[in-house]
């Protein structure tokens, strides 16, 4: 893990910490208003404001959180002390305490985070925000819920750790040693179906994808029994079938033969982000002991360019039967999880799906970086992941998926081809799920989360650039209350 920084809760109040810490005062001043003072008694206070207590949001408050930790790294504070409470916040008062403090904790971890795997030299003299100690928590649910907060927190941290990792260090065989290692000592398990396993279950879209590349594709499945494992006997108990959650594995993807141009694929080692995603929010739940049944399966392979690489104009048969034309090659995320979809679906049954992966460009068009795109025709389950995304700050948008945009997607040699036969520029997020549709579950309620827009952070997120570690709140989220 990248972090740093250690945070504790603490009973005192701010009047009572030691000289070291420099204490944070939140005032009712503007936003941008902001002071750094050292007090008679000898202590500095950093003082900035956060506008009207009345004003202050679920979203408001997320980034005052952020904002203190950046504050704190800007005048290079190496302890602070902080005291945030809901009084005078009738907008916080409304979401409750456990969400409050867990909140906090989650937001503090993930602003304190920095990625410094690859950078040299000067590492002892570098600064170093230490310690943020938080005040005023005395009752033993705020205790409890501040430290799941940081639990989830730490866990999106080490999603964001496996995403920065760059291509050549992080391949298909290395994303599953990552799974092994997060999980090591939980209650989760992790197998691992290499390539002739790949071809024994007749997932043909996965082994093209992976197909020019060295480092041969992987299927990570992690079964997380948290409530208890269905038996012969228990199978048909709606409680105990699996929550199944589908997460895109591409290491590295140049685009293949359809080459990505300059420019636009520097940043493909995060293309494996919604795998990297399921691996924080399993650690996070079977860490928090949460008593659910949750499958992620990740399928993981390297777009590249070599002799051996899969062919626009290829007709590949997935694992479901259904034949695939590739019109094009830097549509493979697509290809990878729809032989996920069947996997999850003949071997876990699962009573609710969701698959979460970086798979278009179209998505920041359709929405620019503040939101994921969510594609279902489940009204119940769109509308909980859209307040699931405000509740946890996992910002999530809805797009339609009606059958017409299948339509372009009938091919003449296949039965379908992997984008649109006229290559039309349109609608290429909702596209996307409408492939997938083809190999969703029939009965079982399922929804592609589209995470492209979230990919990568931007300064409003006030957060370290690189990978955001959305959504993994939202997932874990979603599976507490499933």
């Amino acid at each position: 893990m990248s972090n740093m920084t250690k945070i504790i809760a603490t009973n005192k109040t701010l009047d009572e910490v030691a000289v070291k810490y420099c204490r944070v005062i939140i005032t009712e001043d503007k936003l941008s208003w902001h002071r750094l003072v050292e007090t008679t008694d000898g202590h500095l206070e950093y003082r900035m404001g956060a506008g009207k207590r009345k004003s202050i949001n679920a979203r408001g408050f997320r980034s005052l959180v952020r904002s203190i930790v950046q504050a704190a790294k800007a005048h290079q504070l190496e302890n602070i002390a902080i005291h945030l409470g809901m009084m005078g916040c009738p907008k916080l008062e409304v979401m409750g305490e456990e969400w409050f403090f867990r909140t906090l904790g989650e937001n503090l971890e993930l602003a304190q985070y920095e990625f410094k795997k690859y950078k040299t030299g000067g590492k002892k003299d570098d600064y170093e925000l230490k310690e943020i100690l938080v005040c005023g928590v005395s009752e033993p649910a705020e205790k409890q819920s501040f430290s799941a907060g940081l639990t989830i927190g730490q866990s999106a941290n080490l999603t964001r750790d496996i995403a920065n990792t760059c291509g050549d260090d992080l391949t298909p065989t290395g994303l599953a040693q990552a799974a092994k290692e997060a999980l090591k000592g939980t209650k989760a398990t992790v197998k691992i179906l290499n390539k002739k396993a790949i071809q024994a279950e007749k997932m043909g879209l996965l082994e093209a994808v992976g197909k020019g590349a060295n480092d041969e594709p992987n299927l990570i499945v992690i079964e997380y029994w948290g409530l208890e494992k269905p038996t012969a006997k228990t199978k048909n108990n709606e409680a105990l079938k699996p929550i199944a959650l589908i997460g895109k594995g591409i290491t590295y993807d140049t685009g293949g033969l359809n080459v990505k141009p300059s420019g636009f694929m520097h940043e493909m080692h995060m293309d494996m982000t919604g795998g990297a995603t399921l691996i924080g929010a399993i650690q996070a739940l079977a860490k928090l002991g949460v008593k659910k049944n949750v499958i992620a399966i990740i399928p993981a392979a390297e777009n590249a360019i070599s002799a051996d690489s899969m062919r626009a104009g290829d007709i590949v048969t997935s694992m479901s039967g259904k034949t695939v034309e590739i019109l094009h090659t830097d549509a493979e995320g697509r290809l990878v999880l729809a032989d996920a979809m069947t996997y999850a679906e003949k071997y876990y049954q699962p009573r609710v799906m969701l698959d979460v992966a970086t798979l278009t460009g179209a998505s920041l068009a359709a929405l620019g970086q503040f939101a994921s795109a969510i594609m279902t025709k489940n009204k119940a389950l769109s509308d909980t992941l859209v307040k699931l995304g405000e509740e946890t700050g996992d910002l999530m948008w809805p797009l339609p998926l009606w059958d017409e945009y299948k339509q372009s997607l009938k091919s003449y040699r296949a039965d379908i081809s992997n984008i649109a036969t006229n290559f039309a520029r349109t609608a290429g997020c909702i596209e996307g799920a409408a492939f997938l549709s083809h190999f969703a579950p029939k009965k079982t309620p399922w929804a592609h989360i589209d995470i492209a827009p979230r990919m990568d952070s931007i300064p409003s997120d006030k957060l370290a650039k690189g990978a955001t570690g959305e959504p993994v709140r939202l997932l874990v989220k979603f599976v507490e209350g499933c």
